[in-house]
């Protein structure tokens, strides 16, 4: 099993055949078949710009979408670090590597995403005027025909599909760190309801002898304190009339 599998991540598309073709295969001067064969690549063309219009789309808000996220858990770390310092060693480990996951998994799908914007990883075909220039005296056909030799070149069908295997890898990237932020925080919960009941816990297991000592302490005033070393003094001489 390849490590994508592992990660259910698609593995990078790529063009089939016929789109690995030499555009000056195409030999054919028939007029009508010219018709056809242009109008069937102009409406690719057209939807393979409109392929990639979506595409940058989906890659900027996954982008800006993924930087929120990871700006707000950036935010509150520390207070939740705060809150679970008291918690047992074996809570703030599983706490740590379940953070850890979560901004792994939210910088990769930024990193993925932004490799569509990497204008030099994509050389787009595209129609230059130059072919105009070069060829004004050929005949409607022949300039037909190159028309079409153009049209097969700039179809970018491979750099659209690698754009769309960066941008699912994206998603996928986000969305076990969306899932990994949700077990975070329900882990956060769990860890915080059990510190909270063992503190209780350890107030009610207080000895009764020093809750009673503490209460007559309390009770008890200065007068009351000053009431009883009289009568201790009073027998003191009392007794020693006697003898």
């Amino acid at each position: 099993m390849s490590f994508f599998k592992f990660l259910f991540l698609p593995r990078q598309l790529e063009s089939k055949k016929p789109f690995d073709y030499d555009k000056n295969d195409y030999r054919n001067l028939r007029r009508d078949q010219l018709e056809l064969h242009k109008s069937y690549l102009k409406e690719m063309e057209t939807e393979e710009n409109s392929r990639l219009v979506m595409i940058e789309n989906k890659t900027a808000q996954l982008v800006s979408q993924t930087g929120l996220v990871f700006a707000l858990l950036s935010l509150f770390v520390p207070f939740i670090v705060e809150t679970i310092l008291n918690a047992h060693i074996i809570f703030r480990i599983v706490f740590i590597m379940l953070l850890i996951m979560c901004f792994l998994c939210y910088i990769l799908a930024i990193i993925n995403s932004l490799k569509n914007f990497n204008v030099k990883k994509f050389n787009y075909g595209y129609k230059s005027p130059m072919t105009i220039l070069n060829h004004q005296s050929l005949s409607e056909k022949k300039f037909m025909q190159m028309e079409i030799k153009d049209a097969l070149y700039c179809i970018n069908i491979e750099m659209n599909n690698r754009k769309a295997t960066h941008l699912i890898r994206g998603y996928h990237f986000f969305k076990f760190g969306i899932v990994s932020t949700a077990v975070l925080v329900v882990f956060l919960c769990a860890s915080l309801l059990f510190i909270a009941s063992k503190e209780s816990e350890n107030g009610t297991k207080q000895p009764m002898e020093t809750q009673i000592k503490k209460e007559f302490l309390d009770n008890t005033t200065n007068s009351d304190l000053e009431k009883v070393h009289d009568s201790i003094k009073i027998d003191t001489m009392s007794k020693a009339k006697i003898d």
